[in-house]
């Protein structure tokens, strides 16, 4: 079978309040070498998170990954998770969770309302680099954005320290 190399940029949505954090996951996509391979959308609430969900549906666009964090002001992580999976035109998307929480039952009630990942937020910046290694090479190897293989790559990388 012939896979075609896709020529357009993936889009990345990232939903994060913290300014610093969205800082700081720029300064890692560059560091990785993804800024040519992803178009980086941001959302610093909830509420702004699904006006962007709802702009890029009537446009007809999709986001080919979402990092969602948990906890935000106006509308939930929990909230925008739920939108994304109950959409028809969005439950598709795969979204990661990445949050500073490691309350099991956070990670249980995302995964029951369909979180295709759960990642708490690096503690480092070369984890959080590591992470979007794991994009890149996902890109590169598998030609799409794939929440096993980023996953896996990422487990390696932190065992390879």
């Amino acid at each position: 079978m012939l896979t075609v190399q896709r020529t357009e940029p993936y889009n990345l949505f990232l939903i994060e309040d913290n300014p610093a954090e969205v800082r700081l996951i720029q300064e890692a996509i560059k560091e990785a070498e993804l800024t040519e391979m992803i178009e980086l959308t941001f959302a610093y609430d909830g509420e702004e998170a699904c006006e962007t969900l709802d702009t890029f549906k009537i446009l007809g666009k999709k986001f080919d990954l979402v990092l969602l964090d948990l906890n935000m002001p106006k509308i939930s992580g929990r909230e925008v998770l739920t939108k994304i999976k109950t959409d028809i035109d969005l439950e598709g998307t795969p979204v990661i969770v990445v949050t500073n929480s490691d309350y099991k039952k956070d990670m249980i009630e995302c995964y029951k309302i369909g979180a295709d990942g759960y990642l708490q937020k690096p503690a480092d910046f070369k984890k959080l680099v590591d992470f979007f290694i794991s994009v890149k090479r996902s890109i590169e190897v598998k030609n799409k954005l794939s929440i096993y293989f980023i996953e896996k790559v990422y487990d390696e990388l932190a065992l390879a320290v």
